[in-house]
């Protein structure tokens, strides 16, 4: 039986939140197919997390937490002014961690390490040159390039500034952990067609593979009380807050000719709190955060239709699929569809626009 030791930057469990889909299905099909999976990340608490990590190992994965936090501090970005490494790479950095792991190595002996983003290579890459083993990337997100649509986006020169600093370490960083990595799959054709035509990476250890979503039932059609609205959901991540920023600018201008209202769920409400008032006045209501994340799928087949307004980031949306499961239409930026364009016929299985006067006319 092959044995795999993974590395993720969070949790994969609840799945529905900040992307994990990518891991989440991946790691559970894997251990669908005989694989013995032996899964590592970091948790800021792991009491708190008991139930999911207990999920997880109801599939037959076995499970390593470490408790550590990998969220941004200020401080932390001011000492990695001395630093080689990218601050989002340090901050996921522990020396007890590493030294748990390669224990635990030592115990399982596993065949190959398989490591889901940069943020987390470095532990791999340690015990991969320590004890002579196989490391594959999974390449969720190309971080550098994230970095640069949030620096084409931001207006605050200070940020810019910052931005533009962390751009070059990680810039350099990612070519070093390419050229190390036995084999980089990434998730998109757009990510493999960079890598290998831009920064000439070798096309011989690279591969795209788009990741799944579980088909559910078509929860949209069998709902027939639907809201007279349209829905967004996300976390409070910087290239989120940018992006529905955009969108509201873009919506105000057509809420007065169109009969739907725009309804926002999760974290990323806490962002707009102080502007609700006003927000209201275009139809635009901030719905929170989803305390029961098992209602997820009935609560969307209730809307018209799932909006993902992203104008920066890299790889692609997993929200984009998960909403597709269910059957909802979905309607995204041109920067959103351009990474799943291989998958998707635009106007036929995705709606697409720009501006104002394009949503206007898909809605």
């Amino acid at each position: 039986m092959l044995k795999i030791l993974v590395f993720t930057s969070q949790i994969p469990y609840p799945w529905w939140f900040y992307g994990r889909s990518s891991f989440y299905f991946l790691i559970k099909s894997l251990a669908k197919k005989n694989i013995d999976i032996h899964l590592s990340f970091p948790v800021r608490n792991i009491k708190e997390n008991e139930k999911n990590i207990e999920h997880l190992k109801s599939l037959g994965i076995n499970v390593y937490p470490f408790e550590h936090n990998t969220s941004d501090r200020p401080l932390m970005l001011l000492k990695n002014l001395f630093e080689n490494e990218p601050f989002k790479i340090k901050k996921y950095w522990n020396e007890n961690y590493y030294d748990k792991m390669v224990n635990i190595f030592r115990s399982i002996k596993p065949d190959i390490i398989q490591v889901h983003t940069s943020h987390m290579f470095k532990y791999g890459f340690l015990l991969s040159k320590q004890f002579d083993i196989p490391i594959v990337l999974r390449q969720q997100d190309i971080v550098h390039n994230q970095i640069k649509t949030y620096i084409k986006e931001t207006k605050n020169l200070l940020y810019k500034t910052i931005a533009a600093w962390q751009y070059r370490k990680t810039l350099k960083y990612e070519l070093e952990i390419w050229d190390y990595a036995d084999k980089i799959a990434f998730l998109t054709k757009q990510d493999y067609d960079y890598a290998t035509e831009t920064l000439k990476i070798n096309p011989k250890k690279c591969i795209y593979i788009y990741d799944g979503i579980e088909l559910k039932d078509n929860i949209y059609l069998k709902e027939k009380n639907k809201k007279k609205a349209i829905v967004f959901m996300a976390s409070d991540q910087v290239p989120n807050i940018i992006s529905l920023r955009w969108f509201i600018d873009i919506w105000k201008e057509i809420s007065h000719r169109i009969p739907f209202e725009f309804h926002v769920y999760g974290k990323i409400c806490n962002i707009f709190e102080k502007e609700k008032d006003n927000l209201k006045n275009y139809k635009i209501f901030l719905k929170g955060f989803i305390e029961k994340p098992e209602t997820l799928h009935d609560m969307l087949a209730k809307y018209y239709a799932f909006i993902s307004p992203t104008i920066q980031g890299s790889g692609y949306r997993t929200k984009i699929l998960e909403a597709m499961s269910i059957g909802i239409p979905v309607i995204c930026t041109q920067f959103d569809y351009k990474p799943i364009e291989p998958l998707f016929e635009k106007d036929k299985d995705i709606f697409v626009f720009n501006e104002a006067s394009e949503l206007l006319k898909i809605i």
